[in-house]
């Protein structure tokens, strides 16, 4: 049973009474918690946000709540509400990333996509109170080359989206994503929203991180140099090519990627946004959710995203060879993400 899902009894119950109705109601609790249709009409039941950010009001309408304790339990329910590819049908952000996402079967690949047990070992396994998903070699490779994209990974994207967003959806937005992995040479990590079109805009990287190693406790998997931003945001606090200054610059001193953290995105009906980590504001600016992030642009619709990946082939400090057996035990670990929605009326004054 899930910590948000648990109910605790206002009074002491003594026996084994207590015992019995603390099951009936957690299991009661856990049974009324859905996926949810995606909108203020169509709501799904659960918690509310782990932190209050941006005041009252909110509605949980999307609930992806993973482990077979949750409301997506199984490889069935995966593929109900997601997909392996990204909304412009390529399996690895174009030919950029090293690993490529791999389908759960020949019936939700998009054309050459290698499919889990087919091309590749299991890279998605359920728990019960999480889902694991794994970087692995495709067709037993020994040396994985990112330019060869001979890794596979599980990552995914909702299947369900906002057909607008800010200002031109009318509705303040959070996207708050629990999650944590054991880190290895190479990872690339993101969550973040784009739409149906991208030139120049509009994204928003709630985070975005990659595993470089230097050597000499040199590296890059305790997070103070990962970003959060948009792309692209000219009225942002901190620069979006300017990665070394922003989870340190916010007071992140340490921290342990094996631990479970919560990402959040407020993203109001006026255009400004807000990142968190664990309730910690990391980033904000403004930001026009169309076409080039343009005011006068043309309307796109917003996406989520979660990529749990290896290696860059843009970014030489990812774009190298590693042994595969680098990724033995080596996993990222996703608990819940879930998006809550609020009428801009009942947005408060800032």
């Amino acid at each position: 049973m899930k910590p948000s899902s648990r109910i605790f009894l206002t009074q002491a119950i003594a026996g084994p009474i207590a015992g019995c109705l603390w099951l009936a109601a957690s299991l009661q609790a856990n049974a009324a918690e859905t996926v949810g249709g995606g909108t203020l009409e169509n709501h799904a039941q659960g918690p509310a946000p782990a932190f209050a950010l941006g005041g009252s009001g909110f509605v949980l309408v999307k609930n992806w709540d993973f482990g077979t304790n949750g409301t997506v339990r199984t490889m069935a329910d995966m593929d109900e509400h997601f997909v392996y590819h990204d909304q412009w049908n390529t399996i690895g952000n174009g030919e950029n990333y090293g690993a490529v996402m791999v389908a759960s079967s020949a019936a939700t690949a998009v054309p050459k996509q290698p499919v889990e047990g087919v091309d590749a070992p299991k890279v998605r396994e359920f728990f019960p109170d999480s889902l694991r998903t794994y970087v692995v070699p495709l067709r037993g490779a020994k040396t994985l080359v990112p330019k060869e994209h001979n890794a596979g990974c599980g990552s995914f994207m909702a299947k369900w989206r906002l057909p607008r967003a800010g200002s031109l959806l009318g509705q303040d937005m959070i996207f708050e994503t629990r999650v944590r992995f054991l880190g290895f040479p190479s990872f690339w990590f993101a969550i973040w929203n784009s739409g149906n079109e991208w030139v120049q805009g509009a994204e928003i990287d709630v985070v975005e991180g990659f595993g470089w190693d230097k050597g000499n406790a040199s590296n890059n998997f305790d997070g103070r140099y990962w970003h959060a931003n948009a792309v692209p945001d000219r009225n942002d606090a901190l620069k979006y090519k300017d990665w070394p200054t922003t989870m340190a610059s916010r007071g992140v001193e340490s921290f342990d990627a094996a631990q479970y953290h919560v990402w959040t995105l407020l993203y109001r009906a006026d255009d400004t946004y807000a990142i968190f980590l664990d309730g910690r504001p990391v980033q904000e600016g403004k930001l026009k959710w169309t076409i080039g992030a343009r005011e006068d642009g043309a309307p796109i619709d917003m996406s989520f995203l979660f990529d749990a990946t290896w290696a860059h082939t843009k970014i030489d400090q990812v774009n190298r060879p590693l042994d595969a057996s680098a990724l033995d035990g080596k996993y990222y670990e996703w608990d819940y993400s879930r998006v809550y929605l609020r009428p801009a009326a009942s947005s408060p004054v800032r």
